[in-house]
């Protein structure tokens, strides 16, 4: 159905060859767009390429180390760090001199975050330059107890911008919302099984519906399912003529004239509005019941396989 037929067919239930106020109708159709898509969501998908950068720290781990007085992470050949604490002290980027056996500092930051975890990053540079593969640490002091976690040291960095330094976590967050223009709502389950991509089963996790957390031992290729948004009517000044088709299925499209009548004409004529709405529900109501799932039906065994 095009944006010029629907146009016509409301026309018509309306007993009348053209809509006084366009806007209302472009109003009521996109309404009745999402209202009918809802019946049968539209899917589409997005890819994640889940690639947690590794911590190059020897013994790493999530849990908060509890100390008053020096604690130290070293690592090698690195180019950023990360870490949360929580309390006051100071931490030290310090840069070994084989030559003189000594440790040299690179940087000073002031530790200040009672009461709740704070994340601090940053570069591991001597001037402006990388250090290379030379040895540095992360030096803590503080005369009072402190609480350190998530340290982590990254070989590679994915730009110059020390804001893309990523936080070390058990997940990574993915906000699919913000990934595609078209979200509505993720499939469930939102991980596709297929060739090609990372199977998982139970390892990930969704956060309030739109954000999929990706475990950070689970690195690879991922297809996210998600139903969208049809793509909605615009008023380019000639509705009646407009041969834009309708983003959703002939099936759907069908419901459209009568459920758009209903909106249009509720204030005016609320007895023909009713009726039309009453129409509506009742077709809604056998597409509903008559709903099939197309999808081939996949087997795969515990191990993936």
């Amino acid at each position: 159905m095009t944006v010029s037929e629907l146009y016509k067919s409301v026309s018509q239930l309306g007993f009348e060859d053209s809509i006084e106020y366009e806007d209302g109708f472009v109003f009521a159709a996109n309404r009745a767009m999402l209202e009918v898509n809802s019946l049968r969501p539209q899917s589409s998908c997005c890819f994640i390429n889940h690639r947690p950068l590794t911590n190059e720290l020897l013994h790493h781990s999530f849990d908060p180390v509890e100390k008053t007085g020096e604690l130290c992470f070293e690592a090698a050949d690195v180019k950023s760090y990360y870490f949360e604490c929580d309390g006051n002290g100071a931490v030290y980027l310090e840069l070994y001199d084989p030559a003189a056996l000594r440790w040299q500092m690179l940087d000073m930051k002031s530790l200040s975050s009672p009461g709740d975890y704070k994340a601090y990053k940053g570069f591991i540079k001597q001037g402006n330059a990388f250090v290379g593969g030379k040895r540095v640490r992360l030096r803590f002091v503080g005369e009072y107890l402190y609480s350190v976690k998530s340290v982590a040291f990254y070989r590679y960095i994915f730009s110059k911008d020390e804001g893309d330094i990523p936080a070390y976590e058990a997940f990574t967050r993915y906000d699919i919302s913000k990934a595609v223009a078209d979200f509505m709502s993720l499939k469930n389950p939102p991980i596709e099984v297929d060739d090609g991509y990372r199977f998982l089963n139970q390892e990930y996790h969704v956060e309030d519906g739109r954000i999929i957390l990706m475990p950070r031992d689970y690195p690879g290729h991922y297809k996210v399912l998600y139903n969208r948004l049809p793509r909605p009517i615009v008023n380019d000044g000639a509705l009646s003529d407009d041969l834009t088709e309708i983003d959703l299925p002939e099936e759907l499209c069908a419901l459209l004239p009568i459920l758009v009548a209903s909106y249009i004409w509720m204030d005016d004529e609320p007895e023909k509005a009713q009726y039309y709405l009453s129409l509506y529900q009742s077709r809604a109501s056998f597409i509903l019941s008559t709903k099939k799932n197309s999808s081939p039906v996949k087997m795969r065994s515990s191990k993936g396989w």
